[in-house]
C-alpha cells in the first residue's frame, strides 16, 4: 500500500495524474514523460514476465512477480498508486522542531536531513532571526529528487534515459510483433506505419519505388529503435531501468 508520507525519487520525472479522469489509453504527458510509465509498458511485453504471469506466479520472475504483480489487467495508475513504494527511497526518521530537554531528543550529529541548534536566549530577536536566516534557512534547498549515483531505492532508474525515445521504440516493437501475424512486413514499412520523421512523406506504396537509398537509410533507423525496444524489455525485468 502506499506510504501516508511524502515518496521521494531519485528523479523529478515520476509520473503525475492531475486531477482529470485517467484514461489508460490515452495517458497525458506527465504520465508518458516518466520513465517509470515506460518500465511498465515495456514489462508488460516481456515474455519472460507473462510466462511467469500465465504460471500464477511461477517461473523465471517469480520474484519480480511477487513485488509488481499481474499486469495483464491493471491500469498503470493503479498499478502505480499500489506500488510507487517499491520506485521511491527508503524513508527516514521524521524530525520536528522542538526544545531538547535530554541527550536522547538530540538527532544524529552531521546528519544531511537534521541539524542540532544552541540558541542563546539573551540575544535579541532581530539578532536570532538573522543568525537564523544565515545558519540554517540557506542550508535549505528545494527537494527536487535524490542523486541517482546514490539510489537506495529496490527499484531504480538507472543511467540516461529519454522519454520520447521510448515512446519511439515501443510502438516500432509492437508494430513489428503484430505484424509478425501478418506475414514478411518490411523493416522500412513499419517505419511508415510509426510515422517516424525520417519517413515523412512517404506511403508503404511509394516506398516500394523509392530508391535503394532511401529504403536503407529508413530501415536502419526503424532497427536501430527495434534494438533500443529490445533492451528496454529485457532491462524491465531487473532491479534497474534502463539499464
Amino acid at each position: 500500500m502506499r506510504k501516508s508520507r511524502p515518496l521521494h525519487f531519485a528523479i523529478s520525472s515520476y509520473p503525475l495524474f492531475g486531477r482529470s479522469r485517467y484514461d489508460d489509453a490515452h495517458p497525458p504527458k506527465s504520465v508518458t514523460a516518466s520513465p517509470y510509465y515506460w518500465w511498465f509498458k515495456f514489462l508488460q511485453i516481456n515474455s519472460d514476465y507473462a510466462s511467469t504471469t500465465a504460471a500464477g506466479g511461477n517461473g523465471p520472475l517469480a520474484e519480480l512477480y511477487a513485488d509488481f504483480g499481474d499486469l495483464r489487467e491493471t491500469s498503470f495508475k493503479q498499478w502505480w498508486d499500489e506500488r510507487s513504494h517499491l520506485f521511491a527511497e527508503p524513508q527516514r526518521p521524521g524530525f520536528k522542531m522542538r526544545i531538547a530537554n535530554a541527550a536522547a531528543d538530540l538527532a544524529p550529529f552531521n546528519d544531511s536531513e537534521v541539524v542540532n541548534l544552541v540558541v542563546p536566549l539573551t540575544s535579541t530577536a532581530k539578532n536570532l532571526r538573522r543568525n537564523f536566516k544565515r545558519l540554517i534557512l540557506s542550508q535549505i534547498k528545494p527537494v527536487r529528487g535524490v542523486d541517482i549515483s546514490i539510489s537506495k531505492a529496490k527499484y531504480r532508474i538507472n543511467g540516461k534515459w529519454n522519454a520520447d525515445a521510448m515512446a519511439v521504440a515501443y510502438k516500432i516493437y509492437a508494430l513489428k510483433e503484430a505484424a509478425k501475424d501478418a506475414g514478411k512486413v518490411a523493416w522500412a514499412d513499419i517505419g511508415i506505419r510509426a510515422g517516424l520523421p525520417i519517413a515523412k512523406g512517404l506511403s508503404e506504396k511509394k516506398l516500394a519505388a523509392a530508391t535503394s537509398d532511401q529504403r536503407r537509410i529508413v530501415t536502419a533507423a526503424v532497427m536501430r529503435h527495434y534494438k533500443r525496444a529490445q533492451s528496454f524489455v529485457k532491462a524491465s525485468a531487473t532491479c534497474s531501468f534502463p539499464h
